[in-house]
């Protein structure tokens, strides 16, 4: 599989429309809803919001189009981060998958003027994937400090069966002597 990078004058167009496309899509859905909700209270009044159902349809179907090529671009660049900074303890399949989901979360909030898509993004995974590898390690540190109380507890309950056994011989003993 070769090499694809991402342009980041692209990448900015493609996140402003999937925004665009999400802002209409809700919009649209909300006043579908606050239609559906006048047409309960009132049945004779006409409701003046008049949303048109193919409008509604070609809203989601921009939006699904807009999002389709976004998670593209986003697996591209979620493969890219995994290639290059090689984090031991984290699948790459998983990591990759993350990347993707939390630069959809993140898609949001970025703003053009404040600076580049690109930059932005991959900020936004890198600090994801430190996270994961930091939990990852803390989770395996966790395990092998149950493992070695598991093996000392192990270790005292053999040392406490050893002397009872002897305690128990001994007793014997002294009670045969009697």
């Amino acid at each position: 599989m070769s090499t694809e990078y991402l342009n980041n004058k692209s990448f900015e167009i493609i996140i402003i429309k999937y925004q665009k496309a999400q802002r209409a899509k809700q919009r649209l859905s909300f006043l579908q809803k606050d239609m559906e909700m006048q047409k309960r209270i009132a049945k004779n009044l006409k409701s003046p919001l008049i949303v048109d159902e193919s409008e509604i349809r070609n809203a989601e179907l921009d939006y699904a189009e807009a999002q389709r090529i976004l998670a593209t671009a986003f697996y591209t660049l979620s493969q890219n981060i995994v290639r290059y900074a090689k984090f031991s303890h984290i699948d790459e399949d998983d990591a990759v998958q993350e990347g993707v989901l939390i630069c959809f979360e993140r898609a949001e909030k970025f703003d053009p003027a404040k600076g580049k898509a690109f930059n932005y993004m991959t900020t936004c995974i890198l600090n994801h994937f430190r996270q994961l590898w930091r939990s990852a390690r803390n989770y395996q540190e966790l395990k092998k400090r149950y493992n070695d109380i598991q093996q000392i507890r192990l270790g005292i309950d053999l040392m406490n069966k050893r002397k009872d056994k002897i305690n128990s011989k001994n007793f014997d003993k002294y009670y045969e002597r009697r």
